[in-house]
């Protein structure tokens, strides 16, 4: 083989190692009968499959080209989808699982389309993604499991949320336990990503406490995840004391002063 032919067939093995492909939520080449797995899902989120639509080789002039639109081609009943930006890169399309969806396995078919058809790149592709649908795509853990504190005083509690599935979300931290307390907050986290967060209880009768927080997702009540910790409320003069540290004011003004001395003292005990 000459050197000019040498070099031909290198450049078409490159062209060949550089057919479509999904970047994420895995990375795998396109093919006809692709089938691939891409991870799990919660039943009311919407996920994302993203490819690169650029081919090097084929199409009406043998040198490859781009599609132009990436769309839901077969979707599970009662599923719903919006196709791809024309000409976008990379091409995305999303697909929304019904809140009432049950545990399993589920197929999607997915086409890459070009504007030009026959011009083009000729007939479409389809492939195939299956994902799993359950409830159990959300972690928590909380630290540390027991607070003390005075009556009126912000127990705080850190909070990591992890997301483990394929859906970006957003996920509200509440608490129960505590009488009138109903503080709430929502933390926007990316598939296969964690945050960590403060969130604080405050109890206002000296009681022990049996404190349940969790983070739902604004998808569906059925993602949703809790932990218990314990709290201890005390009405003691040194806990009221320790209350001043932490911005709460128990007493007179008139009084302020002498009580803001007791709680710098009160940081060595």
């Amino acid at each position: 083989m000459g050197p000019k032919n040498t070099i031909l067939a290198i450049l078409s093995l490159c062209a060949l190692s550089f057919p479509a492909s999904v970047l994420s939520p895995v990375s795998a080449q396109i093919t006809p009968d692709l089938e691939i797995s891409i991870g799990d899902v919660g039943p009311g989120q919407t996920f994302s499959v993203s490819v690169d639509g650029k081919v090097a080789t084929g199409g009406k002039y043998g040198i490859g080209g781009a599609y132009d639109q990436l769309s839901a081609s077969s979707l599970p009943s009662g599923w719903s989808s919006s196709p791809s930006k024309l000409y976008a890169s990379p091409l995305q399309v999303e697909i929304t699982v019904p809140k009432d969806a049950h545990d399993g396995e589920y197929g999607v078919g997915l086409t890459l389309w070009d504007e030009a058809g026959e011009r083009g790149l000729g007939e479409n592709i389809t492939f195939k993604v299956k994902v799993i649908v359950k409830s159990e795509v959300v972690g928590l853990s909380v630290e540390p499991s027991r607070i003390s504190t005075g009556a009126g005083q912000p127990a705080r509690y850190t909070v990591t949320v992890v997301n483990k599935g394929i859906a970006n979300d957003v996920f509200t931290i509440g608490s129960t336990g505590v009488r009138n307390w109903e503080f709430r907050r929502s933390i926007y986290i990316p598939s296969g990503t964690s945050k960590t967060l403060t969130y604080e209880v405050v109890g206002d009768e000296e009681a022990d406490y049996s404190v349940r927080l969790f983070a739902t997702s604004m998808s569906s009540e059925r993602i949703s995840q809790g932990h218990t910790v314990a709290l201890t409320v005390n009405t003691d003069l040194f806990s009221d004391f320790r209350a001043v540290n932490k911005g709460v004011l128990l007493f007179p003004l008139t009084e302020a002063p002498v009580f803001f001395v007791f709680g710098l003292l009160s940081n060595l005990f």
